[in-house]
């Protein structure tokens, strides 16, 4: 496959999360944690249709077979379930702002884990590009006003940076890596939904007619956009793949200014503007750079 379906794969997918918080303020009436089970419930089937169809489940138990691929897709589907949970957790409780700062430092921290884990090299170019989305981050959180240390905002990151290392590193499909994942969490969040007081089906009963349909849909959400991850953090390199990466906190800033109302106060812009200078340096050192090689090989 081509590096531009590649990169196309992996901006549609933060697009895709970008937009994320206008989904789940639909259902305010419904808890987080019910609502991370519907998600994983109706993935679960999803995938496992997918699946069916494409004559592929048979993938699942080679991947079992497989010991080390088999932890690895462990530690990923314990690490993407409690991303999930805390965002839609954020979410519920009012804190989109911290929550977008966690996928802010996100690229930052798979720079920093391709350079030091996977030893990808930094050019010198994009050392100010860095230097620079440091800063914004900084001055972001700075301005934020979170008056207590953002362990939503660390956790997300640092959760969704290692679940993107893993994926690169383990070599199975996209689908049948996520069908599996989603394989190891459903045995015990149905355990869990079984033994809690309320039964998450009377909510999705309860609910309107139209949004019970919604919330059906979340599986599909949800997979389209992480399959699309998954095949573009195989092959783009880490530190490419973590700057792609600010198109999806950009996108919720974006959602909660125009349509969340939110304050956009100077302070905020200035930390936003930073962040997309940066972007725009990264691009444009990677595309000069990228004519360079190419000129090299004429």
């Amino acid at each position: 496959m081509s590096i531009s379906k590649a990169h196309f794969a992996t901006i549609a997918s933060f697009s895709m999360w970008g937009l994320f918080p206008i989904y789940w303020k639909i259902f305010p009436e419904i808890q987080a944690w019910d609502l991370f089970a519907h998600r994983l419930v109706w993935s679960f089937i999803t995938l496992i249709i997918i699946l069916s169809f494409k004559k592929q489940i048979s993938s699942l138990k080679d991947i079992w077979l497989n010991p080390k691929v088999r932890l690895m897709l462990i530690c990923s589907a314990i690490l993407i379930s409690s991303n999930w949970l805390l965002y839609i957790y954020a979410i519920s409780i009012g804190q989109i702002l911290e929550a977008s700062m966690g996928y802010f430092l996100n690229p930052i921290i798979n720079v920093f884990m391709g350079w030091i884990i996977l030893k990808e090299k930094i050019r010198p170019g994009q050392w100010p590009a860095i230097i620079l989305a440091i800063f914004a981050i900084a001055l972001l959180g700075y301005q934020s006003g979170i008056q207590h240390f953002p362990w939503i905002a660390v956790t997300l990151s640092l959760t969704f940076a290692t679940y993107g290392l893993i994926r690169k590193m383990a070599h199975v499909g996209s689908l049948e890596g996520l069908a599996f994942e989603t394989c190891i969490m459903i045995i015990p969040t149905l355990i869990i939904w079984h033994y809690q007081p309320s039964n998450p089906l009377d909510v999705f009963f309860q609910i309107a007619p139209w949004k019970s349909f919604v919330l059906t849909l979340s599986g599909l959400i949800t997979c389209a956009p992480l399959v699309l991850f998954a095949f573009g953090a195989r092959r783009l390199p880490f530190g490419t793949l973590g700057f792609l990466g600010y198109l999806s906190p950009s996108l919720k800033f974006v959602c909660g200014w125009i349509i969340f109302k939110e304050v956009l106060s100077p302070e905020r812009l200035q930390a936003f503007g930073l962040i997309w200078m940066a972007l725009g340096w990264y691009t444009l050192e990677s595309f000069i750079n990228f004519k360079k090689n190419k000129l090299q090989q004429i």
